[in-house]
């Protein structure tokens, strides 16, 4: 009876959980470059997170700004709660902490170019290139009037335009707005497309190949990953014609078959960044659990029971602890799924490894090509970070790799443990 509480309780958390005459957001260089000490956008409580993603528009870039508001669900009519109550202001600079302001604008906010995706809010807006400029980062800063809270989202942009990835994106079924994420759900509907409707054929590619776990933050000697994969299928793609994806697996797709980057799309089921299958729910246990308990969740005869097992010998037999534990456990999993994934699911990439077990960070802190997490007041550690470096392969541009060292050996097993006695969950 335990083993089926157990198991009940894993399945219900995976199903169930989870400007017109306005003052304008004046978005200045200081208040962008302040935002890189802010609390981090990661935290899933958070009451605006925010996405983006860049295409270009010719002369100018289009900005696809994706929002998560949480005070607007359930609301009837969100987009024009939001068009009323937000400002949207962003600054263009010419690299992190720089203090050459190349562009600085608000963006008109009306019902008829925001758009509703689910719960979700896509504001698109062009920003001119400018001259002589091949990379920037821009800074947006969105502000809630009614309560005064702000939040600024940052990302690198390049203007030059010589990947695919710059000019063509997957859009979804109605070819109106791009996936802000780099997964989509099988049998979905998607278009590869560009702004301006370019007629055009690509190769595709499908890869079946099982992405390992992420290394632990000690493993400075850590074996290589596999160089080639094996191509499982390949096939040609109309730009603007409807694909529907119709296999779990990597989707791949170049304008030429020499060519070093292209557009990955992984496919998943209607869950994800839920887990819901026995075989789904163990692997990400890997990062706290020991070599002989991973042996033993990779080959059972009986999934569910001996996932059963896993958790309640964890927790001493008390369901209390059990359910305490999992829920907190499988909520990060999600999180880092929904946040990290890119050819691969993201609680298996370096980040996603470490938000699993050490949660949202405290602080980030960007730079061009890296990325610092800081976590503090622990009761393992006052302060340490996390630096990711980014290492962009053929699949994944946005693909951070950490820096490991032997000295987080300290604070990673104390950290592991509280999750074996369940603290981490109270």
């Amino acid at each position: 009876m335990k083993n089926f509480f157990v198991y009940a309780l894993l399945l219900a958390f995976a199903v169930g959980c989870a400007s017109s005459g306005r003052k304008a957001a004046k978005t200045t260089a200081k208040s962008a470059q302040r935002a890189n000490a802010e609390d981090s956008e990661y935290d899933k409580e958070s009451v605006v997170t925010a996405k983006s993603k860049f295409l270009d528009n010719g002369t100018s870039t289009r900005v696809f700004l994706e929002l998560d508001i949480k005070r607007l669900y359930g609301e009837t009519a969100p987009v024009g709660k939001f068009t009323s109550q937000f400002t949207v202001g962003y600054v263009l600079l010419a690299d992190y902490g720089s203090k050459d302001v190349l562009l600085r604008a608000n963006v008109p906010l009306a019902a008829e170019t925001v758009q509703s995706r689910g719960k979700l809010l896509v504001v698109p807006f062009d920003l001119a290139k400018p001259a002589n400029v091949p990379n920037a980062v821009l800074f947006i800063e969105v502000s809630d009037l009614s309560t005064g809270q702000k939040t600024v989202h940052d990302a690198p942009l390049r203007f030059a335009a010589n990947k695919i990835s710059d000019r063509f994106a997957v859009f979804g079924r109605d070819g109106k707005l791009p996936l802000m994420r780099n997964y989509a759900y099988l049998n979905d509907t998607v278009q590869i497309r560009n702004l301006s409707g370019t007629e055009k054929t690509l190769y595709g590619f499908r890869y079946n190949h099982e992405f390992e776990p992420a290394f632990s933050p000690m493993a400075v000697s850590a074996r290589s990953p596999k160089k080639t994969l094996s191509i499982d299928s390949s096939f040609r793609v109309r730009t603007n014609v409807p694909l529907v994806l119709d296999q779990a697996k990597l989707y791949y797709f170049v304008e030429d078959t020499s060519d070093v980057y292209g557009i990955s799309l992984l496919g998943v089921d209607g869950r994800f960044p839920r887990y819901t299958r026995p075989e789904q729910l163990t692997k990400p246990l890997v990062y706290v659990s020991t070599n002989d308990e991973v042996k033993e969740l990779e080959k059972p005869r009986e999934p569910k029971k001996t996932l059963d097992k896993y958790w309640l010998r964890l927790a001493t037999g008390n369901q209390q602890t059990a359910r305490r534990t999992i829920r907190a456990y499988y909520r990060r999993v999600e999180t880092a799924n929904r946040w990290f994934t890119t050819y691969k699911e993201g609680w298996k990439t370096d980040m996603g490894m470490v938000y699993v077990v050490f949660g949202p960070p405290n602080k980030v802190v960007r730079s061009k090509d890296k990325e610092v997490w800081t976590y503090t007041q622990s009761a393992n550690f006052s302060e340490i970070n996390f630096n990711f470096v980014k290492r962009p392969n053929q699949f994944a541009e946005e693909q951070y790799e950490l820096i490991r060292y032997v000295e987080y050996e300290p604070i990673w097993y104390p950290t592991v443990e509280e999750w074996r006695t369940g603290v981490v969950g109270r």
